[in-house]
């Protein structure tokens, strides 16, 4: 999966996590977390290790169990969220890559060794592979109105009174725009239909994209009012 849609995958975890901790940090937490994954596989995989494949050590199930674990003791030991949401988008990460697709690399080390295609695709290659992702630039929105909504909400009371009225409309539009677009890449998987708006080919990558956007068009419009 794409960079933004696990970006906004992990949003879309930190908003449930910040609602039921009531702790706002767990936004960004969840956040970086969905990105982790990639942030350290990418350039080990493709760079340092030139396997020409990132999806290795931390898009592990091991990992993720790791950083269960470690968020699982601060938050008893501390009562602090932010671990716990990390590993929340770790997981929403290994999700919209659909590890079990994988297992040999998913359950490392215990069915042997990583396995890759070693098609040898470089940075560049996925750098425009993004740039050429029509969902990509949809989720593009929805991450620069989330991040107005995460500065501004509780903080900036002058900026806030005079721009949320502005922003709650920009919600609403959002919240429609993302939940049709995020319907018909789901639909078109059972309708059997060639979709415009992704260059993605298994059925199963478009079923969870579609459900990524259309759930970014919900919290969306849990973000309007804010307070």
């Amino acid at each position: 999966m794409f960079i933004l849609s696990h970006l906004v995958a992990g949003i879309i975890v930190g908003i449930i996590l910040a609602r039921a901790f009531r702790d706002r940090r767990a936004i960004p937490a969840a956040a970086f977390g969905a990105l982790l994954p990639d942030i350290i596989d990418k350039p080990l995989g493709h760079v340092f290790l030139a396997m020409g494949y990132g999806r290795i050590y931390s898009h592990t199930l091991l990992f993720l169990l790791c950083a269960v674990l470690v968020g699982t003791i601060v938050y008893w030991r501390y009562r602090s969220v932010l671990a716990l949401a990390a590993a929340a988008g770790i997981a929403s990460h290994q999700v919209l890559d659909a590890m079990w697709r994988e297992p040999t690399n998913w359950l490392y080390p215990f069915l042997g060794p990583f396995s890759y295609s070693g098609e040898g695709r470089s940075i560049v290659d996925l750098i425009m592979s993004e740039l050429a992702e029509p969902t990509e630039w949809i989720l593009f929105a929805a991450v620069i109105l989330f991040g107005l909504a995460y500065l501004y909400g509780g903080r900036y009371e002058a900026i806030r009174a005079r721009f949320a009225p502005l922003l709650d409309r920009a919600f609403l539009v959002l919240g429609l725009l993302l939940l049709a677009a995020g319907l018909w890449v789901a639909g078109s998987v059972f309708l059997h239909q060639p979709c415009m708006l992704t260059a993605m080919r298994s059925p199963e990558d478009h079923l969870i994209c579609g459900l990524v956007i259309a759930l970014a068009g919900v919290a969306a419009f849990s973000c309007r009012n804010m307070e």
